[in-house]
């Protein structure tokens, strides 16, 4: 069979399609970049390394929701221990194998701040900042007005109680100012033949060392009392004077010659006592009850508004996580991406809500589960949160700590205990 004779004019019709036929094929395959924006060319894949003290398979739930509406993008994400989290990402930022995505205390920025890429303002603004989330969050996670982290979550101190003790001692309600609490204290409060207190009405007026959370309960009194923490001019601690007043009020719970003695320092922790049954009331986080409720499951529990001296103006004390960007990361817009979508979309934010059972940040979640009968009261609590900016968050606590214990042994006054602790801030 003879081949076809074609004419010149056809032979350079089939050149043309021929040329055009591989052009296509050279564009879908990647091979020449020149339609990508169009959307002819597979997205980019983007890997980011993503570390935290969450739980891992709350954190694979949300990382799965985000990587279905974004399949180009695979995180891997590593849990670690709270104890030591903090010391091994700075050694891993050391090393320069740090992660692009990690978690980030609220009161880390003043000592992390150079760890971080910053939102670009085009991707997250400072007015959507302040639209989605309490103003608590601008204080922490923000600077110059340059967003840091977004928050995961937003827990605060609250007033957690045993139903049974309050109902067995005839306390209907649970009290609501600190006036009301000291009212309550001589009947739920027991001393042995001896004198020896054996059932304390509430987890207050000791160091770390038996209260858990007490830098933060203390800190609290203060920011209630109108103490100004931190001169935001200097950077400088100014607590020592006005904070006398607070810091006195606190410790005669753990002072046995005040009416209103009810702790002391040679009790088991706080947490062990409420959880047996020999404490009426811690004052904390909602994630000190998933605690309370593996050590017993059956102590039925209440949770209150955190007691304030001025019910009208209530002033809480915040306690959370959120997201930042490292410098480090090759793909700080990716990152921020991902974070953002973590933290803004409600679907997302919701899912690891149900999943984690901490309090939301979002403020159209407050709104939603501001009655909710787990975690209502830390939610309505976060519009009204505060904290005040730390240096070194553990260094601080270990601070605040001894100087309670100082002042309990006899070794220091409370003022001297005082102008101590703010001369050893103001050292850091």
């Amino acid at each position: 069979m003879n081949p076809p004779n074609f004419s010149k004019s056809q032979i350079i019709i089939i050149g043309i399609v021929g040329l055009i036929i591989l052009f296509f094929v050279l564009v879908f395959l990647g091979i020449v970049p020149g339609l990508q924006k169009n959307g002819l060319n597979r997205p980019k894949e983007v890997e980011l390394d993503f570390w935290g003290i969450e739980n891992e398979s709350v954190m694979r739930e949300m990382i799965n929701s985000y990587s279905s509406a974004n399949p180009n993008a695979k995180i891997r994400y590593q849990q670690f221990d709270e104890t030591d989290y903090e010391k091994i990402l700075i050694n891993a930022f050391a090393g320069g194998k740090g992660p692009d995505v990690f978690m980030i205390k609220n009161n880390w920025l003043i000592k992390h701040y150079d760890k971080i890429s910053p939102a670009l303002e085009a991707q997250f603004s400072l007015t959507q900042l302040r639209s989605l989330f309490p103003k608590v969050v601008e204080t922490h996670f923000s600077a110059d007005n340059t967003i840091y982290a977004l928050p995961l979550h937003l827990d605060s101190l609250a007033f957690i109680y045993n139903k049974e003790s309050f109902d067995s001692k005839g306390i209907a309600l649970p009290p609501k100012t600190w006036s009301d609490f000291q009212r309550i204290i001589p009947k739920l409060r027991e001393f042995d033949l001896s004198g020896r207190l054996i059932k304390t009405a509430g987890a207050i007026g000791g160091s770390e060392k038996s209260v858990d959370k007490a830098a933060d309960l203390l800190s609290l009194i203060m920011l209630q009392n109108g103490v100004k923490m931190i001169d935001e001019q200097s950077g400088r601690a100014t607590f020592s004077e006005k904070g006398l007043t607070p810091l006195n009020f606190y410790l005669q719970f753990g002072n046995p010659g005040s009416i209103y003695y009810t702790w002391n320092d040679n009790l088991r922790s706080s947490l062990d006592n409420f959880s047996q049954e020999t404490n009426a009331a811690i004052f904390n986080y909602a994630s000190a009850i998933k605690t309370v409720k593996s050590k017993n499951p059956f102590i039925d529990i209440g949770v209150a508004p955190m007691l304030q001296f001025n019910p009208e103006k209530p002033i809480n004390y915040a306690d959370y996580w959120g997201l930042a960007v490292s410098k480090q990361s090759k793909n700080p817009e990716s990152g921020w991406n991902f974070i953002i979508s973590l933290t803004t979309n409600q679907q997302i934010s919701e899912q690891y809500l149900q999943l984690s059972g901490r309090p939301p940040a979002l403020r159209t979640l407050i709104q939603k589960y501001s009655n909710d009968p787990d975690i209502g009261v830390f939610t309505q609590q976060a519009l009204t949160a505060e904290s005040w900016f730390q240096p070194d968050d553990n260094e601080v606590r270990n601070i605040f700590s001894s100087m309670i214990e100082s002042i309990l042994s006899g070794r220091l006054t409370p003022k001297e205990a005082i102008e101590e602790a703010e001369n050893k801030i103001n050292s850091l």
